[in-house]
């Protein structure tokens, strides 16, 4: 009896453990999440240096055309290099001293690297006299950044411009106030990122106006271990 139950059921048990197997090696593998257990460095599987957002925040943003862009960046990385590979010019600012002189050994040609600490973290943004296309609060003081960087923002593109809130599950009082004191349309992109073992969320946050051109002028790509070529 227990022969023909096993017999009528296992097969199709082993199909489901094998779908769920092949969605482990998507992840860990296609997205290379191992290898950014592994190594502590957050890397697409080609080993080229992504941000430390959720997944689907950054296929998102490798759909779009940051070329002409001007990108500022509150905290610094693997992400710095990933938005230096994408955009016209970036600016970041560290207060990690060490992770500073880290980070300064890799400067691409566009990028500055700046230092600073307390107040200064979050005003940086004014000193440069600039204004950016894109703001990413990945750092310290994020509610502090949120508050100052309405000054700073390109609202005269007729492409809009962009603000990235990483770990905006933990900073709901900084998600609110860009959604409604600055006025912004949040899209919240939840799922698993680099190193961690856990999900969590990464915020966009578009101005009303919004219009930045994809890359190729295709959108949406294909995801990452999506089937290609099915449907129109």
């Amino acid at each position: 009896m227990i022969r023909k139950i096993v017999k009528k059921y296992a097969p199709e048990k082993l199909k489901r453990i094998a779908r769920q197997l092949i969605n482990f090696k998507i992840l860990s593998v296609d997205y290379a999440q191992y290898k950014t257990i592994s190594n502590w460095e957050c890397v697409d599987r080609k080993g080229d240096e992504i941000g430390w957002y959720t997944y689907p925040a950054i296929e998102y943003l490798n759909n779009l055309d940051f070329s002409q862009k001007s990108i500022f960046e509150y905290g610094s990385g693997n992400s710095s290099i990933f938005w230096a590979k994408k955009a016209k010019n970036v600016i970041s600012v560290e207060h990690d001293a060490q992770w500073f002189q880290k980070v300064k050994s890799n400067l691409r040609e566009n990028h500055t690297l700046l230092l600073k600490n307390n107040e200064d973290y979050e005003n940086s943004i004014s000193e440069v006299n600039k204004n950016f296309d894109v703001v990413v609060i990945d750092g310290i003081r994020r509610v502090e950044c949120s508050k100052v960087i309405q000054r700073c923002l390109n609202k005269d593109s007729n492409e809009g411009f962009m603000i990235i809130l990483d770990n905006s599950d933990r900073y709901k009082d900084t998600s609110r106030y860009l959604r409604e004191e600055l006025d912004l349309i949040e899209v919240d992109f939840h799922g698993f990122g680099p190193i961690n073992g856990y999900t969590w969320t990464t915020s966009i946050f578009l101005s009303r106006n919004f219009n930045f051109k994809p890359n190729n002028g295709i959108q949406p790509h294909f995801p990452i271990s999506g089937i290609i070529g099915y449907g129109e």
